[in-house]
């Protein structure tokens, strides 16, 4: 990609994290990216086209980083891979928070935009629902439904990324060692081994 469309993009998502996706305008972004509105459109021709370049570019950059850790960590305990896998997506989600909250707002409005990020989520379910395929197969899960796993999995590294974008660091200091115990009840489940349901 080249330097002028990458400055577009940055700013487009400074200006998408503070105005929210309807009150950007594309001469705040070419402001913002240091550039004249006319090579704005040159480079991308609309507001709306941009907004999919930032979806697009994110959506790249969450399945690389996605499949490169399930690639490495299928030879991994599960304990570790999960806590591998948590921590890179709860990053890379932490880092992305201001476009995911204002993708998801245009997604209501939107029905083109909902589509684009209901398929990167339906993306992101299917590889994590793949690898728990995998070790339930090996013997590594019991059998339970593995998109329902993949989904539990990844609502709560959503809903803690998302806190971290509207609340003080302060309260969501203990983000390791809340996430290790997330990792410990989904895999140890929240009974005691002495307990039984009645």
């Amino acid at each position: 990609m080249d330097k002028t469309k990458q400055k577009i993009l940055d700013a487009a998502i400074r200006v998408f994290a503070s105005e929210g996706y309807s009150g950007a305008t594309t001469r705040k972004i070419a402001e913002v990216a240091d550039v004249n509105e006319v090579t704005l459109f040159r480079k991308f021709k609309s507001k709306e086209n941009i907004l999919r370049a930032v979806i697009t570019i994110n959506r790249n950059v969450i399945l690389k980083t996605l499949d490169s850790v399930l690639r490495m960590e299928k030879e991994e305990d599960i304990e570790t891979c999960l806590r591998t896998l948590g921590m890179s997506l709860m990053e890379i989600m932490r880092e992305r928070v201001n476009i995911m909250v204002i993708l998801i707002a245009e997604g209501r409005r939107n029905p083109e935009i909902a589509a684009i990020l209901e398929s990167v989520i339906q993306i992101i379910v299917t590889r994590i629902s793949e690898y728990f395929e995998f070790l339930i197969k090996n013997g590594k899960m019991r059998p339970i439904d593995p998109r329902t796993a993949a989904l539990t999995f990844l609502s709560y590294l959503s809903y803690m990324s998302q806190l971290r974008g509207v609340i003080s660091e302060n309260i969501l200091s203990n983000c390791k060692e809340d996430f290790d115990t997330f990792i410990d009840i989904f895999i140890n489940g929240i009974l005691n081994a002495e307990a039984t349901i009645k």
